[in-house]
């Protein structure tokens, strides 16, 4: 008969209640420093390279692509690291502490304009520092999203942990994407302002990761297991988990979408709605704001009628939204203002679902392989979103430069048509795609009570 030690049992006991209030709120917090990032990068690095830089759009996007592609290894390789990491302060927790100020420092040096009178060894600079930037954020984010299927195995606790998290991932990408642009004016505009916003921005970072460091102190965790199968074995066995290969896949469509959309949005703005950028401090935060006021919404409407049902509806919102763009007229700001609300209410459950489904599908593993791999897991899902988040400023920079962007004077007609069709039809469409593995995943709330009860032996 199999013992259990009663660190474990308490740690179980620890895992089926419900986290205090203060553990939630101290770990979603730590999300705020992730989408500083993400947010400022996704949305202002190509303009800054484009608009600032004066580098061509399409080898602007080109260079911040094969950064991104480091993830592929680097992710999994952490995710290992932290399922094996022995430390006073935890397997996850201590990357908060000691990634912080690597962090955020990284993201400064990110928007420090090079000064090279080359087109090609500017761009080459900011790749480079993009990808000492997307490493540092590897150490900190891959061990951070792996502790919310440690601190419960609640199917609807860790939704809710989850809403939290992404409450607070909201705020993050509102205050990243509303604020940018102000304090770079603020700045003085150009090089300098973006250097600023690096710099306030970086400090925050750090910040929010201490914030989530010392308030998780006395969160639920699980002890490193003392052998680990290689990281290549670990990887294959991952593969085999079908819910998580149809979750993540169909996550990587939705990630596109989003990323391309974040990445086209100021030149949305800019070129088809005829407004200044800094209009961006208008409608973006329309965007967030609804994100946020209707994630404890979805939570409500995820509790009643399941995860996946509920993410369908949302998607759909989005998708239809999103598409509906692409006809309005500059003469229209009202329409386009509303459109980029209700299109902020299915991104809200982008925001929930797929997060809440993703530590399901660990116990799935564990089913399968005996192991706890919530590192592994993490590592693979992020590395999927970062590479589609990669390839979307690419994507919209060759749409630029087939359209007919021109670095300085009069932009074609055909920018006009080429910005909407990349902004509002190409999100639409991967939403639309990524139904079809969707449809695939079935870890309904009864199939992983199943799970959890063949884990226990019963």
């Amino acid at each position: 008969m199999k013992t259990v030690s009663k660190r474990e049992e308490d740690t179980k006991q620890k895992k089926t209640r419900k986290l205090p209030f203060g553990i939630k709120l101290s770990y979603g917090i730590g999300d705020i420093a992730n989408n500083f990032f993400i947010v400022a990068t996704g949305m202002y690095l190509l303009f800054f390279m484009t608009n600032v830089l004066g580098i061509n759009p399409a080898l602007a996007g080109t260079m911040l692509l094969w950064p991104k592609l480091w993830d592929v290894i680097s992710d999994p390789m952490m995710g290992a690291i932290s399922d094996a990491t022995r430390s006073r302060f935890g397997r996850r927790r201590v990357y908060l502490l000691y990634g912080s100020i690597p962090f955020g420092i990284a993201f400064l040096l990110i928007f420090v304009a090079p000064g090279y009178a080359t087109e090609f060894a500017r761009a080459l600079q900011v790749s480079l520092l993009y990808a000492l930037g997307c490493t540092a954020f590897t150490v900190v984010n891959v061990p951070y999203a792996s502790m919310v299927p440690e601190m419960s195995d609640d199917y609807n606790e860790r939704m809710s942990i989850t809403s939290f998290r992404m409450f607070f991932a909201s705020v993050g990408a509102l205050l990243a994407g509303a604020l940018a642009m102000p304090i770079v004016k603020a700045g003085g505009d150009g090089a300098a302002g973006f250097q600023l916003m690096g710099l306030i921005f970086g400090v925050g970072i750090v910040i929010f990761c201490l914030i989530c460091f010392f308030g998780t102190r006395k969160a639920p965790s699980l002890p490193p297991k003392k052998e680990m199968p290689p990281i290549k074995q670990q990887i294959a066995i991952a593969a085999k988990n079908y819910p998580f290969v149809m979750l993540m896949t169909s996550y990587f469509l939705q990630a596109l979408a989003i990323g391309v959309m974040m990445a086209g949005f100021v030149y949305y703005v800019k070129y088809a709605m005829a407004l200044p950028e800094t209009a961006m401090n208008t409608a973006f935060p329309i965007f967030l704001v609804t994100g946020i006021i209707f994630i404890p919404i979805w939570l409500q409407v995820g509790k009643r009628l399941g995860k996946i049902k509920s993410y369908y509806l949302g998607l759909a919102i989005f998708a239809v939204f999103m598409a509906s763009l692409f006809l309005t007229s500059p003469s229209l700001l009202w329409l386009f203002y509303v459109q980029v609300f209700l299109a902020g209410i299915g991104f809200s459950s982008f925001q929930l679902f797929p997060f809440s489904m993703l530590p399901d599908t660990i116990e799935y593993d564990q089913m399968q392989s005996g192991l706890r791999r919530e590192g592994v897991f993490s590592g693979m899902w992020s590395a999927g979103q970062k590479i589609a988040y990669a390839m979307s400023p690419a994507i919209v920079g060759y749409a630029l430069a087939l359209s007919g962007f021109v670095k300085e004077g009069v932009q074609p007609d055909s920018l006009n048509i080429g910005v909407r069709a990349i902004f509002c039809l190409f999100p639409a469409a991967m939403i639309l795609l990524s139904f079809l593995p969707f449809s695939k995943y079935t870890l309904t709330e009864e199939e992983f009570e199943k799970v959890k009860a063949k884990i226990a032996g019963k």
